[in-house]
């Protein structure tokens, strides 16, 4: 699980900069503030989509608390 885990937050960011573009590329030339603004909102969006993807791999990738807590006892395993 955790080989693609870095790759998680540039892939949404560029998957969410092509549909802006795409989005973009669909309204009229006449139309400058609706295009400043999609081009506005897509790069707001980009930057917190991977923000929060950066984080939420990050707290994936952490440790449990039951592997992080070391009280000094020592496990011993069963022979088969």
């Amino acid at each position: 699980m955790e080989t693609y885990l870095p790759f998680v937050a540039p892939v949404l960011t560029i998957l969410w900069a092509l549909i802006c573009l795409r989005i973009y590329t669909m309204i009229s030339a006449e139309n400058v503030m609706q295009r400043r603004l999609i081009a506005i909102a897509g790069a707001l969006g980009s930057a917190l989509i991977y923000l929060l993807a950066s984080n939420l791999t990050a707290i994936l990738q952490a440790p449990s608390a039951r592997e992080a807590a070391d009280d000094g006892r020592v496990r011993i395993q069963g022979a088969p």
